[in-house]
């Protein structure tokens, strides 16, 4: 599967299903690490980009309101994700999240999840903030 250049909710793989349970599919690509991470109420993440890597979020409880544009573009972009959403974030795209509510998110990572190889491949940026998120949920939301 070719990956899209721009952030998107993914289709989630309903791969099989019988008395037993089901096998729901979140990611079919080759990756290096996967991480759970929590996200207390109010709280906002990332505001950066990477060069090379990518990365699949999977709601399992609470919401995204998921602000993104291109390196290149000062058009900003918004999806709301939700428990059982799967988001794509593809490399050279800052993006930002805002957690209205305690968040839980399995995020899987082309890139291996060193500290050293994290911070040589990630580009900080002041994107959402305190200041501007009012607005900007008012603008999209």
């Amino acid at each position: 599967m070719k990956l899209p250049k721009k952030s998107t909710i993914f289709t989630n793989v309903q791969r099989d299903e019988d008395s037993r349970g089901g096998i729901l599919s979140i990611v079919d690509e080759s990756i290096k690490n996967v991480s759970i991470i929590t996200c207390t109420t109010g709280s906002i993440r990332s505001n950066h980009y990477h060069h090379t890597d990518f990365h699949f979020m999977y709601v399992l409880e609470g919401s995204i309101d998921y602000f993104y544009r291109d390196i290149d573009s000062d058009e900003i972009n918004y999806l709301k994700v939700d428990v059982g959403e799967t988001i794509f974030t593809p490399p050279k795209e800052i993006h930002a999240c805002y957690f209205p509510e305690v968040t839980r998110l399995i995020v899987s990572s082309k890139n291996p999840r060193d500290q050293e190889t994290y911070e040589a491949d990630t580009v900080r940026v002041e994107f959402i903030n305190d200041k501007n998120l009012e607005d900007m949920l008012s603008k999209f939301s």
